[in-house]
C-alpha cells in the first residue's frame, strides 16, 4: 500500500497540477508475493495529465527518480501508453529537436523499469507511420484496449 501512496503522489502531484487537460496512462506493476508468483502480479493504472514536452519530462523524471526506491525486479514495469500529440515528439525526423526526452525514456526502458507503448490508431490520426517511432516503443492497436487489457490480464486495477 506504501508503494501505491508513492507512486501517486510522486507522478501526480507535479503533472496533475500542471495541466489536468491531457490523457496518459500510467500502469505499475505490484509486488508478486509467494501465493501469487505462477500468476501474473496485480498492479494499478494511474491517469496522468500531460499536454506538452515538458510535462512529459516531468513523468519520465519521476520515473527516474523511483530507481532507488522501486525494483523492477521486485514491482514489475511502469507502463506509460502514450496516445495524443506527445507522439510527434517521438517521431525519428524530430529526433534532434526532442532528444533529450527520447533518451530518457530509452533509458529508463533499457533499465526495464518503464515500458512506453504507443497507441497505432492515434499514430494513424497523426500520420505518423510505425517505422517513424523508435524501436523501443511497443506499438498497440488502441490505448483503451491495451489499459483494458492490462487490467483483465496482468490484474491492473485502475486508480
Amino acid at each position: 500500500m506504501r508503494l501505491v501512496v508513492a507512486l501517486i503522489l510522486l507522478f501526480s502531484s507535479q503533472v496533475y497540477s500542471q495541466n489536468q487537460n491531457a490523457q496518459y496512462r500510467l500502469a505499475v506493476d505490484h509486488l508478486n508475493t509467494g501465493a501469487e508468483q505462477n500468476q501474473s502480479p496485480p498492479g494499478y493504472v494511474l491517469d496522468i495529465t500531460v499536454q506538452n514536452i515538458q510535462q512529459l519530462d516531468a513523468v519520465l523524471n519521476r520515473a527516474d527518480k523511483l530507481k532507488g526506491q522501486f525494483s523492477p525486479d521486485q514491482y514489475g514495469r511502469i507502463a506509460i501508453v502514450l496516445h495524443g500529440l506527445e507522439l510527434n515528439m517521438f517521431r525519428k525526423k524530430n529526433y534532434s529537436r526532442y532528444m533529450s526526452i527520447v533518451e530518457k525514456a530509452r533509458q529508463l526502458d533499457q533499465q526495464n523499469l518503464v515500458d512506453i507503448k504507443a497507441c497505432q490508431t492515434v499514430m494513424k490520426n497523426l500520420q505518423i507511420e510505425q517505422s517513424e517511432l523508435p524501436d523501443f516503443i511497443e506499438q498497440v492497436p488502441l490505448a483503451p484496449v491495451e489499459i483494458d487489457r492490462l487490467e483483465r490480464e496482468k490484474g491492473y486495477t485502475r486508480l
